[in-house]
């Protein structure tokens, strides 16, 4: 039965003869359960793994049972599945991924550097209940939209003018490790006259030397993530645009700004900055952020231990400015329709298999705490939202030891920066945020492990952790 012979059989046997035309098609939209599910996550957060693995288990999901915590895989009741992804204006490049994941020796995928998308179609038995009118099989279509983690600090510079950019970005530059970095950058920005007349020589140097600096910050042994713009560090289909040349005045701003000569450096940073927020920025959040029903957020903890107290504090600051980008509230149906909401959020932590199974709790709590401010907000908002422990993908096997009598809980998998097979206790996950004596006794160093061979044929429960429970939260009460 097609959507629009199922929406008259329900007006009739609810008594109603006629609906006007803009609210026809809003309801026929909602009937045909399309949602677009919004997998954000910083730089190297794992949103390409986390969009093959699940698209993958998906896929399969009308054969196997690897998804044994998602109730319609638990039931049977997926009858079919189809990739769409070639209908995508940028097909994400689902078989190139899995290729990389199943060779031997496997390796995890590149960085993202452009914005791709699977499209899914999982047909599916309804459970009882009004539902039927709509028919005893609906089809669910799913979007997964993958881009560089790098663009999507970008999004709040919309709500900011340069001024204020500049005024945001200048505390930042007065802390470790920025400060000493941008040492000789600040001296010489001190020395310039910002609303005189400047060369355009004079100009690309300073936008350039700005780039230079953002690439070091993003590095290892800082690993820094709010870094703006983001397109300076992967610009995708803009590398060598005039749109990139731009940068945020971190010395004392000047003061008459509008008497500045039009050809003066504050004049062409201002007009460089409202350009890329107008021609780089706001297309991309209109096209794409502003559509989305559901949100996961990924965020590698776990890195931020590593790396230490200016990483930590640099990661909880850039997802709780980004988390202001998205537009919250109650996804009712009237308000589904016609005014889309992110509804419901699922925080996950990934790399759960880079601790012990006796420490995902701890992970649980510990994402908890770094994003107590933006969930707290989003319970005003009467917002769902969890927090969740997973790995896409399973890299690592449970092993044991026993230290002075004791058993203690290991992991087995290869390093992956050499490929060495290596058993070892991982380390505990706090359940409280760091104090300052926390991060200068080298306790946090969690091992980075390799990719374990993902197999061409059926899959199962073991080769990842929570991403049936991740499904399940996601869109389990869509396919009822």
């Amino acid at each position: 039965m097609s959507i629009s012979k199922r929406l008259q059989t329900l007006m009739e046997r609810s008594g109603i003869r006629e609906l006007p035309a803009h609210l026809k098609s809003g309801v026929e939209r909602g009937l045909e359960q399309r949602i677009k599910l919004a997998v954000t996550g910083l730089s190297r957060s794992g949103k390409t793994v986390f969009i093959s693995a699940l698209a993958r288990h998906l896929l399969q999901s009308d054969q196997d049972r690897s998804l044994p915590f998602f109730t319609p895989v638990a039931e049977g009741r997926i009858t079919a599945t189809r990739n769409l992804s070639h209908q995508a204006p940028a097909p994400f490049p689902l078989t190139e991924t899995l290729a990389g994941l199943q060779a031997s020796p496997p390796h995890w995928p590149d960085s993202t550097d452009a914005l791709s998308e699977v499209r899914l179609a999982l047909r599916y038995r309804r459970t009882s209940g009004l539902t039927r009118v709509l028919g005893e099989e609906s089809t669910l279509y799913l979007d997964l939209i993958d881009y560089p983690g790098e663009w999507l600090l970008d999004l709040p510079m919309l709500s900011m003018s340069f001024k204020q950019w500049c005024q945001q970005q200048q505390p930042l530059f007065e802390q470790a490790p920025r400060a000493q970095l941008a040492r000789e950058w600040r001296d010489r920005q001190q020395q310039i006259d910002w609303l005189v007349p400047a060369s355009d020589t004079e100009f690309s140097h300073l936008c350039a030397e700005y780039r230079t600096l953002l690439q070091q910050l993003r590095k290892p042994p800082y690993s820094l993530s709010l870094l703006q713009p983001g397109r300076l560090l992967m610009p995708g289909d803009l590398a060598n645009s005039p749109l990139l040349n731009l940068c945020p005045i971190i010395t004392a701003l000047p003061q008459a700004t509008e008497t500045a000569d039009p050809d003066s450096l504050y004049a062409r940073l201002e007009r460089a900055y409202t350009a890329y927020c107008d021609q780089v920025i706001r297309p991309f959040y209109q096209d794409h952020f502003r559509h989305f029903d559901r949100q996961i957020v990924l965020v590698d903890c776990l890195k931020t231990l590593n790396h230490g107290e200016a990483c930590f504090n640099d990661m909880q600051l850039a997802l709780n400015s980004l988390l202001h980008s998205f537009e919250y509230g109650r996804s009712s149906l009237l308000r589904r329709l016609f005014k889309p909401k992110i509804g419901k959020v699922l925080f996950a932590a990934t790399k759960a298999d880079h601790v012990t199974a006796n420490q995902h709790h701890n992970l649980d709590c510990f994402l908890q705490l770094m994003i107590d401010d933006a969930r707290r907000e989003m319970r005003f908002e009467q917002v769902d939202t969890r927090c969740l422990a997973l790995s896409s993908l399973r890299s690592t096997t449970a092993a044991e030891a026993k230290l002075d009598g004791q058993h203690l809980s290991c992991l087995r998998g290869l390093r992956k920066d050499n490929g060495e097979e290596i058993a070892l206790f991982p380390g505990e996950v706090p359940v409280a945020l760091p104090r300052p004596q926390d991060w200068n006794s080298d306790r946090f160093r969690f091992v980075d492990f390799a990719p374990r061979p993902l197999p061409a044929g059926p899959l199962h429960p073991e080769h990842h952790i929570r991403l049936d429970q991740a499904a399940e939260y996601l869109l389990g009460d869509l396919l009822r």
